[in-house]
């Protein structure tokens, strides 16, 4: 008879612990008695040694009866703590996403890091573009870095005004993630696991053959685990709850996007002062640029002069060589008329 009082017993644990989680919203009643018509009771009489050597009986009205008394207590006391912690504390996981331009990379990403650190926080992911000096284009090298910060909620709008003074912020959304009731499920659920490790270890103390020892053990390893798989979920909401996630994605630019304007003046202003900054902006980086290249041009002159000198020398040799041959054909020109006269005034005597 006592194996089946230990089945009964473990019978109704189990079926208490998964009722009260699927039916949080049950009246007391209703989840005790449930759990102890889906036991397996008999209209037997039980009988028990109460360890006196006594034997004492039991109808299972009886027993049935004290079971649905305590499973309604402890269903009830478990309700109202759920409604209780629902109404006094919120758990609310915060995400932010922010998109930063800077004109100052270096300076800024040391700020973030900075403010992260004196706010308690802590950088979970980073992903940084250094760019290369091939890149740069219009003085500066287009870096950017995708942060991810763990921020505590109650510093989270602060950090957010600290980062809106180091950068421009042109892009910005928060979620908020409301896991109260999952978090007030798990911890309920978790108690009244407790509460059945708890009757069985007393159980496995009274137990006295193998089959009950085994019996025990096996659903005792079933409810340890079912602990620390909750004990783990529920750590992890108490992290996403007490640290917000705030993804920042940091670009480097040439001057910030300017914000829109409302007036015709300002309207004005705005593109008077872009143009008259694109102007400086260009001379700037032409006299850089022609400093950066003056090497380069040293040796284009130094080229160039040479080329000149070596095409001038041999214009010149030409030309000597072409005036030596006129020379020479003027020469012989002259010549032959001399020996023409000659010939002739011979002729003549």
């Amino acid at each position: 008879m006592k194996k089946r009082k230990i089945a009964l017993i473990l019978g109704m644990c189990f079926m208490a612990a998964s009722l009260q989680t699927g039916c949080g919203g049950a009246s007391k009643d209703s989840v005790a008695t449930e759990a102890v018509e889906a036991a397996p009771m008999e209209e037997a009489v039980y009988m028990e040694d109460n360890g006196t050597g006594m034997v004492t009986a039991g109808s299972s009205a009886e027993m049935k009866g004290e079971a649905v008394e305590d499973i309604a207590e402890e269903a009830g006391t478990q309700t109202d703590t759920q409604q209780e912690e629902v109404g006094t504390e919120r758990k609310l996981i915060r995400t932010v996403e922010l998109n930063l331009e800077t004109e100052n990379y270096d300076s800024l990403i040391e700020g973030l890091e900075q403010q992260i650190n004196e706010l308690g926080g802590y950088i979970e992911y980073k992903d940084a573009y250094h760019g290369n000096y091939n890149s740069k284009k219009n003085g500066y090298r287009n870096r950017h870095a995708n942060i991810t910060a763990r921020i505590p909620a109650n510093k989270l709008d602060e950090f957010t005004g600290k980062v809106a003074e180091i950068g421009n912020i042109t892009y910005e959304s928060e979620s908020v993630e409301d896991v109260t009731l999952q978090y007030v499920d798990l911890s309920s659920h978790k108690k009244m696991l407790v509460a059945e490790q708890t009757r069985l270890m007393e159980l496995l103390e009274n137990a006295n053959s193998m089959e009950d020892i085994i019996t025990i053990e096996s659903r005792l390893s079933e409810v340890r685990y079912q602990i620390e798989s909750m004990e783990s979920q529920l750590r992890t909401f108490d992290n996403q709850v007490d640290y917000s996630t705030v993804h920042i994605n940091v670009e480097e630019v040439e001057h910030y996007t300017p914000q829109p304007e409302k007036s015709t003046w300002e309207r004005i202003k705005s593109g008077f002062g872009e143009n008259v900054y694109r102007v400086t902006n260009g001379i700037k980086n032409f006299a850089i640029e022609f400093v950066i290249a003056i090497p380069v041009l040293l040796v284009w002159v130094v080229v160039i002069v040479v080329g000149v000198i070596v095409i001038r020398m041999v214009l010149k040799k030409k030309n000597k060589r072409d005036v030596e041959k006129v020379e020479k054909k003027q020469e012989l020109f002259n010549k032959k008329v001399v020996d023409e006269q000659v010939i002739e005034n011979d002729n003549k005597q």
